[in-house]
């Protein structure tokens, strides 16, 4: 009879030590889930407000894109710093500067121009930074900037919508036949704007891009992007 207990005890024991060690490693997975997800929040924050020419608004970014070129795709860098504080003329007034090279020897290879005007959408999700938006801007062909034969202007597309950058954030470039212009409020970048060919670009190989409402300092200088290869591995 006592024997009989000792192994309904024993038995019992080894159950609830079963249980305990179940309950205790669904803790520490639950833990270290928490844990993961304060280490690395996710900081995507892509703009859907309409653009305006009146945005207090400033861009800066470098780095490189893919674009397409038969008979192969090529790799393009590019700098934008552009700017729109407050207390500028209306129309989307602005000032700066954008360089965009494709490493090949094609048409469109290289361009840079001085920014005249910018409009900007401002993101209601800012990055954990406190930055992200959008932003298109034009830029103008007239020497001695530097930009393909037969264009008058250019307009570049950009997105920040992440702190990392390169895989997230957007830039794309326009040419264009008329003197500088705004696409207007709801241009996406999607589609090339009337007297306009592209886009060359889509989003960053590497790279990254800051649309932000804080103006700091006086001087506006293209951020130097790094040297991209002539061909795609």
């Amino acid at each position: 009879m006592r024997n009989t207990l000792t192994q309904r005890i024993t038995r019992s024991r080894r159950r609830w030590s079963i249980v305990a060690v179940i309950v205790v490693a669904s803790g520490v997975a639950l833990s270290a889930s928490v844990a993961q997800g304060r280490v690395d929040p996710v900081s995507t924050s892509t703009a859907v407000a309409a653009m305006s020419p009146d945005t207090v608004a400033i861009v800066t970014g470098g780095g490189t894109v893919i674009v397409g070129e038969s008979p192969m795709n090529v790799v393009a860098s590019f700098g934008v710093n552009a700017r729109r504080p407050d207390g500028f003329a209306g129309g989307g007034v602005a000032s700066g500067r954008v360089s965009y090279t494709e490493h090949a020897n094609v048409n469109t290879r290289h361009l840079n121009a001085p920014v005249v005007l910018m409009e900007a959408a401002m993101s209601a999700n800012p990055s954990p930074n406190g930055t992200g938006g959008s932003a298109a801007m034009s830029a103008d062909c007239t020497a001695p900037a530097e930009c393909p034969s037969g264009f008058a202007s250019a307009i570049v597309y950009v997105e920040d919508n992440s702190d990392s950058g390169a895989n997230n954030d957007v830039f794309k470039i326009f040419f264009c036949t008329l003197s500088p212009f705004l696409p207007g409020p709801t241009f996406n970048g999607s589609t090339a704007p009337a007297s306009c060919v592209g886009p060359e670009g889509n989003t960053l190989r590497s790279g990254n891009i800051q649309v932000r409402q804080t103006i700091t300092g006086s001087g506006v200088n293209v951020p130097t992007a790094a040297r991209a290869p002539l061909r795609l591995p």
